[in-house]
């Protein structure tokens, strides 16, 4: 069973704003890491997947993610999570549950296999500036 029932598309003052149903309370701090921090940065989705698998891979000096909204560590034995707000909380989550997270974030802001593949490739063209053949590392799994 996935993390969050759905994601979908709230209107605000004739603005559409990302939003998420979490199934349990304790997934909040991931569902404003997503619809706050990304947002609608279907790259910065990528990122931070590709940070999950920096730290399956055992980095355990990732630098912190540092949002409007949260702060994130990813480490080895999980993603840490802190809300900025006036009383901040803060909730861990295992890799898993934030990778599956970020992938059906993913896929709600590209929801074609065109957007998609467009979306990789935009990643791919930041990267090689630093990797004539970059590839993502969730490229294998990922819905294309």
């Amino acid at each position: 069973m996935s993390v969050f029932g759905e994601f979908y598309w709230d209107e605000h003052q004739g603005r559409r704003y990302p939003a998420g149903r979490p199934r349990e309370e304790r997934f909040l701090n991931l569902a404003l890491l997503v619809t706050t921090d990304i947002y609608t940065d279907h790259s910065s989705a990528l990122e931070a997947l590709q940070l999950v698998e920096e730290a399956r891979a055992g980095r355990d000096d990732l630098p912190e993610w540092l949002g409007d909204s949260t702060s994130a560590y990813f480490r080895p034995s999980g993603v840490t999570i802190t809300d900025l707000g006036p009383d901040p909380q803060t909730q861990h989550y295992t890799l898993d549950e934030v990778h599956e997270t970020l992938v059906q974030y993913w896929v709600f802001l590209c929801p074609t296999a065109e957007e998609r593949r467009a979306s990789l490739q935009e990643w791919a063209d930041f990267y090689a500036k630093n990797d004539p053949n970059p590839r993502h590392p969730c490229l294998d799994h990922l819905p294309l």
